[in-house]
């Protein structure tokens, strides 16, 4: 028998015989993944944004698929969460992926500690630019006149830039705070060369938000207000 955290044991509620079942990154997928396993729950396809989860979920024996064309119910954590469940995902650095399985869900349900979840996006998190690399500078110059800080993202296991599964960099984007971030990051994604931003907009249906003594809040649009 397997410790189930009460996040997961709420997340677990969510999912039902024949659906498919997106995970994202992280440890909360991984014991999410580890539940599922357990459960033994009938007919499930388990599909992921990422590939470590995708390959952590065959290990566990989950029939597992690769590219769904429908998502009964994914579930993912966050970086940053605001009153109007609007996100950043930006440290993972497979956003792309992410907001793809995110719109493909029927529910898209994050998993959170309740800290990450504040009235307005915390401004200590970049918004984060995939971007084709031939255009990285004029994207960054581009991106500094709104008064942004812009760094592209330098890899932490050799001496290098990150780059993403599809050959692009990362460009994370800092500011004094998030006001306007909607604003920002529309400007952005229009600009040439520019894949995709972190700030995801209007997709989540709630967020399970889970306290330091284990206590976990459902948290839907306009609870925070």
């Amino acid at each position: 028998m397997i410790f189930l955290s009460p996040v997961t044991k709420q997340a677990l509620q969510y999912i039902q015989p024949h659906m498919t079942v997106s995970l994202g990154g992280g440890r909360h997928m991984q014991a999410l993944a580890d539940a599922i396993a357990a459960a033994a729950i009938t007919d499930l396809r388990i599909t992921s944004p990422s590939e470590l989860t995708r390959a952590y979920c065959r290990e566990r024996h989950l029939p597992t698929i690769a590219q769904p064309n429908h998502i009964d119910v994914a579930f993912d954590g966050c970086d940053s969460a605001d009153a109007d469940l609007n996100l950043l995902k930006s440290n993972g650095g497979i956003h792309t992926q992410e907001k793809v399985y995110a719109q493909l869900a029927q529910s898209y349900i994050i998993l959170a500690p309740s800290t990450r979840v504040q009235h307005q996006l915390d401004p200590q998190v970049p918004l984060c630019l995939e971007v084709v690399p031939a255009c990285a500078a004029l994207v960054g110059q581009f991106a500094a006149g709104p008064g942004l800080k812009v760094q592209q993202r330098v890899a932490a296991n050799y001496a290098g830039y990150v780059y993403t599964s599809q050959g692009n960099v990362l460009l994370d984007c800092h500011a004094a705070d998030w006001t306007n971030i909607a604003q920002i990051a529309d400007q952005l994604s229009r600009f040439n060369g520019v894949v995709s931003t972190s700030y995801f907009a209007n997709l989540t249906s709630c967020i399970l938000a889970e306290a330091a003594d284990g206590t976990v809040t459902v948290i839907k649009k306009g609870d925070l207000k």
